[in-house]
């Protein structure tokens, strides 16, 4: 897909306005579908690569050792880390639900089918719900249909740090949000999921390491 530069958009206006209109509507329109559906496809590819260990496939350039998973989704998609890893964990609990049907299901949605029972899921006319409503009509869907299922509540930290501590955090969430983190509640969660990776990273290079030293 053609990326679409201010120059080539002035261009596209200056040779009809209607037409540019048109390409743009279009542009717009094919980049919502792929934002619909991409959060599951990235779930469903990441569920491969690791049920038939592909990341093993892969070297490590700073190990030299084959990639773990975790690494190998680190390099492959370092700006969206934490919505791969999202899709991977979320698309991963909904084995139940037939792969065609999850392909559909936009972010939100799947999020709201990982909290219900499987039985609840496999209903044909949740499922198309699922791919064809908003997240807030879905969930009030299910409270009124289905009012045994609990939809999870959301959990309140709350911190108090020094100034100087306060701005590191507040760039380190900035720097979330560049890598795929759509608000500070995903930022914090990325930030999480970063640090433990790193501090399991560490203790592979160790291991590997030692098993060096052992084999001279």
């Amino acid at each position: 897909m053609e990326q679409l530069t201010v120059s080539r958009i002035e261009e596209l206006v200056r040779s009809s306005a209607s037409r540019a209109e048109a390409i743009l509507f279009s542009r717009v329109a094919l980049l919502d579908s792929m934002e619909k559906t991409s959060f599951s496809e990235r779930g469903l590819i990441l569920l491969a690569v690791e049920k038939f260990l592909l990341h093993s496939e892969r070297i490590d350039p700073k190990t030299g050792q084959p990639c773990t998973f975790p690494r190998w989704i680190r390099l492959a998609a370092p700006w969206s880390y934490a919505a791969c890893y999202e899709s991977w964990r979320d698309i991963k609990g909904l084995a139940d639900v037939p792969i065609d049907q999850l392909a559909q299901i936009p972010r939100e949605n799947v999020k709201v089918l990982t909290q219900l029972s499987t039985a609840v899921r496999a209903e044909p006319e949740v499922l198309h719900a699922a791919k064809t409503m908003p997240s807030e009509a879905l969930t009030e869907k299910i409270r009124r249909e289905y009012p045994d299922q609990h939809i999870e509540a959301r959990k309140t930290f709350r911190f108090t740090l020094e100034e100087s501590s306060a701005g590191v955090v507040e760039e380190a969430l900035r720097e979330a949000e560049i890598r795929g983190a759509r608000n500070g509640n995903d930022g914090l969660e990325l930030l999480a999921q970063t640090a433990l990776e790193e501090w399991r990273y560490e203790e592979e290079i160790k291991t590997v390491m030692a098993s060096l030293e052992v084999n001279k």
